[in-house]
């Protein structure tokens, strides 16, 4: 499943925190009297109801895995960063509108094997980078490739990571590379989406035929994760990532 942060979950963030404070102020109007104070509150009522209209509006479902090129509109995690080995930031975030439990397209039943619950904690780029933690949108995939030693092969071994990308180059799916065997056997670890984590042969998938492999000598794929309260971004990291 792709994920972006979008200008839709931008403004929904945004609209909650004004909702919050048009509410606040309702909640004070309220304990005082006099037509001025009446006013205030009936303008901070419309603009709470604004808010929670904008928030609605700019909502979209998160897809699942019978669709994955559609994009899954991602709420920021505040205060929470994840670093690559260069120390870009790699944002992380939430779904904006969750939908756990869902099944995977029915002419793939037969052909994966379901090793991991469906949730929605993660998409595939937060299972791999994070430890299944956060979502990760889709155009911070070839910055971490980049940052984080990664070259191209093409013969994998086990560990290594496979993307799946549209015929524009953007990468729709990363999953890992679980075994490999004779005649050029991979077998894949991945999460769909919000439908749990399956191994798989690299085709037999909802995401797409360009294929990539990547490695990387470093210990294992994860990025340095970093928690902050306050204005101050993230420290930069001291070594590698840990795996």
């Amino acid at each position: 499943m792709i994920a972006t942060f979008s200008r839709s979950a931008a403004l929904a963030a945004l609209a909650l925190s004004l909702a919050a404070v048009f509410w606040a102020t309702f909640a004070v109007v309220a304990r005082r009297g006099g037509w001025r104070w009446r006013f205030v509150l009936l303008a901070a009522s419309l603009g709470a109801a604004g808010a929670s209209a904008l928030v609605f509006r700019g909502a979209e479902p998160a897809g699942d895995a019978a669709t994955p090129s559609r994009l899954a509109r991602l709420v920021p995690v505040p205060g929470t960063w994840a670093l690559t080995d260069s120390g870009s930031i790699v944002p992380v975030g939430v779904p904006f509108d969750p939908q756990p439990n869902q099944d995977i397209p029915e002419r793939f039943e037969s052909r994966v094997i379901a090793v991991g619950n469906a949730e929605s904690t993660a998409n595939c780029h937060g299972w791999v980078f994070v430890e299944g933690r956060y979502w990760i949108p889709t155009e911070s995939v070839d910055t971490i490739l980049e940052e984080n030693g990664y070259i191209l092969i093409d013969h994998p071994e086990a560990g290594d990571l496979i993307v799946y990308r549209d015929h524009d180059g953007r990468p729709l799916h990363t999953g890992i590379v679980k075994a490999v065997g004779d005649n050029g056997f991979v077998l894949v670890e991945s999460k769909w989406g919000q439908c749990g984590v399956f191994w798989h042969t690299p085709i037999d998938q909802a995401f797409g035929d360009e294929i990539e492999y990547w490695h990387a000598a470093r210990d294992g794929h994860s990025l340095h994760l970093s928690r902050r309260s306050g204005p101050s971004g993230p420290p930069r990291p001291s070594g590698k990532a840990a795996g």
